[in-house]
Parts: C-alpha cells; structure tokens; sequence
C-alpha cells in the first residue's frame, strides 16, 4: 500500500509536519511505502473560474497541480495535513484542494479514480479550544465522500501554537502513529 502525506503548512518542521511524519511513520511500521509532500514547494494558484461540462474544464495553470494530483491517483492513502487558520484549513491545502475539480483523465473525473481509497487528516491549531474542529474537519469529510474515498480517521494537536509544541503531546503523536498503522 502506498502512502501519500500532504503536509499543507508553509513551515517545514512545524507541527503539522511532525503529525503527519508521525502517521507515515506508523505507516512504515506497517510495511507500507510512504512519501510525503510539502506543499509549499509548489507554485499552486487560485482556480479559475470553471463552465460548462465538467470533462472540459481546463485551466493552463493546472499542471503543478496535476503533478501532485497524480500522486494521488497513483497512491492508497491520503494524508491531509493542515494547520488550522482562523477556523479552516490553511489557504496552500485550500489551493491543492480546489485544483482538484479539474482533474480529468480518459473522460473520468478524480472521484473515478479515487473510489475505495482512504483519507486521513492531521491538524494542528494553536487554540486549545477545539469546540469548532468538527467544522474544520466538514468540508474534508465531504470532499473525501463526494470523491468516494473512505474516511480513515484523524488526529487533531491542540494548544500548539510554537514549532515544537506538539513534542508535548505523546499521546496525540502516539495516536498519529497508530492510526498511520492501522492503515
């Protein structure tokens, strides 16, 4: 099984980076092939504005993003990884997201070649309130059904505003690296 991390936080050794190393960590542990990928290392854009038969959407900005997209395609397992800015997800995983909709290859959207794949999702937020991180985690949990994905968990770290802070948090990074096992 191939597992793909997404780390969608400009900072490289931050908190969300160490989430999501933790659950390809566990993933390695369980014999699977990981990679992970920094988002910022990418020139996404915003997407233009779309009409018309879904199949024929085009944007000639696209292509960064259908790089990153194939990883996808090619792989079992997404992992999503995501400080949580004002209420969301950060704007770079937003960008990768939206990208998303102009996927097509051979006539067939993303969410034909995405079915039966599985989605995780690790975020890390500064507030130690986490009332609202069912809100955050909506709009993936429909991105992951609409594109007939399976929802494979999360691990949210709260309270981890300074690079570092998750270390803190063993039982947040144990539980990051026994959901990457249990994939």
């Amino acid at each position: 099984m191939k597992v793909i991390g997404f780390v969608g936080s400009p900072r490289k050794g931050g908190n969300t980076d160490r989430l999501v190393e933790e659950i390809l960590a566990g993933a390695d542990d369980a014999s699977h092939e990981t990679e992970k990928v920094y988002l910022a290392d990418y020139a996404l854009t915003p997407i233009d504005p779309v009409y018309g038969d879904e199949l024929n959407w085009t944007d000639a900005r696209q292509g960064v993003a259908d790089e990153l997209i194939d990883k996808i395609v090619a792989g079992d397992v997404v992992v999503l990884g995501s400080p949580v800015y004002w209420f969301s997800i950060s704007g770079l995983l937003k960008l990768f997201i939206d990208r998303w909709a102009l996927y097509q290859r051979d006539n067939q959207r993303l969410r034909d070649l995405t079915a039966g794949k599985k989605m995780v999702v690790a975020l890390a937020m500064a507030d130690a309130d986490d009332s609202y991180v069912e809100a955050v985690l909506a709009p993936l949990r429909y991105a992951a059904n609409w594109l007939k994905m399976e929802w494979a968990g999360q691990v949210v770290a709260t309270g981890v505003a300074e690079v570092g802070d998750v270390v803190a948090h063993e039982d947040v990074l144990a539980n990051a690296r026994a959901l990457g096992q249990s994939l």
